[in-house]
């Protein structure tokens, strides 16, 4: 049984990966395989964090797969609009320097193009979100 749901969309350019409940180990897996299958399709991906309540190990690790596609694909992954307890996972890992993380789908949707036009190095991944 998944305790995440996951929803796809499209929007000028990028796909919304919208994440809902609870992301652990044991929806890890298809998560990752989800992503994949979106990064070989579009690697400007958003991954929309607004209903993820909760998220362990696995699911950061499904994160970080996500994100090795998108960039190997010419893309990236952002994350948006992660909820308290889910951003405190972020920092407590060190993802949060690692990944670029943004308030909301649409500020991410803004960012992501400026990003990908300035040809960044790999390693540096703007964090947008002020911690609180």
């Amino acid at each position: 049984m998944l305790s995440v749901n996951l929803s796809i969309r499209e929007c000028d350019g990028h796909v919304i990966v919208a994440l809902r409940g609870e992301l652990d180990i044991t929806d890890a897996a298809s998560v990752a395989a989800a992503l994949a299958a979106v990064a070989a399709r579009t690697p400007q991906i958003i991954v929309d964090l607004a209903g993820l309540q909760f998220i362990d190990s696995g699911g950061v690790a499904a994160l970080a797969r996500g994100r090795r596609h998108a960039r190997q694909a010419g893309g990236d992954l952002a994350l948006a609009a992660p909820r308290q307890q889910v951003l405190r996972v972020l920092t407590l890992t060190r993802l949060i320097e690692v990944f670029p993380v943004h308030a909301s789908v649409d500020e991410a949707a803004g960012t992501a193009g400026r990003i990908q036009r300035s040809a960044a190095p790999a390693t540096a991944s703007p964090v947008l979100l002020a911690l609180t």
